[in-house]
């Protein structure tokens, strides 16, 4: 699917809110890959990113799947709107271990007061396969603050 832009701006203006969400700046989100309705996220695994049994924790799972997808949304809003995330579903298909997660965000449908979103979460593993090993499906309402 094709995407128009309404912010000729848009990766700059992404760009600029990811650097003030120290939560991301925290975990060490960043985005690869910033284009019309697809972002791409990835994070490099380190301890402080597992559960008790040694596997990414789910949480950190869901957080990338909802920054690339709310950053698909939010590459198709006007330069004075803004996305946020309005419903969240994930289902884990596999174990998270590895050294890298990468997400893929998409936007599905967009529309004018709701995008319509996923993301599909990979685990890279150490010998450089990916596995896929979430998705998680997203409304993100847009708003003007």
């Amino acid at each position: 699917m094709e995407f128009t832009t309404q912010n000729p701006h848009f990766r700059e203006t992404i760009l600029g809110h990811l650097e003030r969400q120290e939560f991301m700046k925290h975990i060490g989100c960043v985005l690869t890959l910033i284009e019309p309705g697809h972002v791409e996220a990835e994070i490099e695994l380190r301890t402080e990113h597992q559960q008790q049994l040694g596997l990414v924790h789910g949480g950190v799972t869901a957080t990338i799947a909802d920054v690339a997808a709310g950053f698909a949304g939010f590459t198709l809003v006007a330069p004075h709107e803004h996305t946020v995330t309005a419903e969240f579903k994930c289902s884990y298909f596999r174990k998270g271990r590895g050294k890298r997660l990468r997400a893929v965000g998409r936007v599905v449908k967009p529309g004018t007061n709701m995008h319509f979103c996923e993301a599909d979460v990979f685990c890279i593993q150490d010998d450089g396969t990916e596995v896929l090993i979430a998705r998680a499906t997203t409304t993100m309402a847009v708003i003007a603050p």
